[in-house]
């Protein structure tokens, strides 16, 4: 069973409200990784099944935002990260993606989680250009800021995931920690 941390080495995630609909439809603007139209609809207005505010835990600094869409009958659910590049730095765009990944599987009844995103986030996230695990890359996809972008299609089944969890990923959460248990359980 997977515990449903918001809470990181780095960063914790704080409940987004309606209240924060405005700096999310900004902080999209300044990502360049996904472009805001009337389509957008669910996503730029936070109606999400889950949303947070990304916050640095040594600051309070709110640097982002990670959602939670599209919960479908089929068992999936979408993704999405949205942290401003010039306050997140040095990897905590990867640490946000596996905190979402973990708490849509710990509290979504989902087999498959999907995300989208450009090239313009690979460097954030750690993701090599020209050696990435994309199901799917739609060419010249989005144009933002003058320029057209590859969306890029990703995916993780629950089974992969939980598989991921036990073998490499107990750093991020820090020393003792485990995905599995409520760190404040006695």
């Amino acid at each position: 069973m997977l515990f449903p941390h918001t809470r990181s080495r780095r960063l914790e995630f704080r409940p987004a409200s309606a209240d924060d609909r405005s700096e999310f439809t900004r902080t999209l603007l300044r990502t360049g990784i996904e472009s805001v139209s009337p389509a957008a609809g669910a996503r730029a207005s936070l109606g999400a099944n889950a949303a947070f505010l990304v916050a640095q835990r040594d600051s309070g600094d709110v640097i982002g935002f990670s959602t939670l869409h599209g919960l479908d009958p089929a068992g999936h659910l979408r993704s999405g990260a949205y942290l401003d590049p010039a306050r997140a730095r040095l990897g905590v765009g990867a640490e946000c993606i596996y905190l979402t990944i973990n708490y849509a599987f710990a509290m979504f009844p989902i087999d498959k989680l999907l995300a989208q995103t450009t090239e313009a986030t690979f460097d954030s996230v750690g993701v090599n250009p020209k050696q990435n695990d994309a199901k799917g890359v739609l060419r010249d996809h989005l144009y933002f800021r003058g320029r057209h972008y590859d969306l890029h299609s990703f995916e993780i089944t629950r089974s992969e995931w939980e598989r991921y969890v036990d073998a490499d990923l107990d750093v991020v959460l820090g020393p003792g920690l485990s995905w599995r248990e409520d760190p404040d359980r006695p």
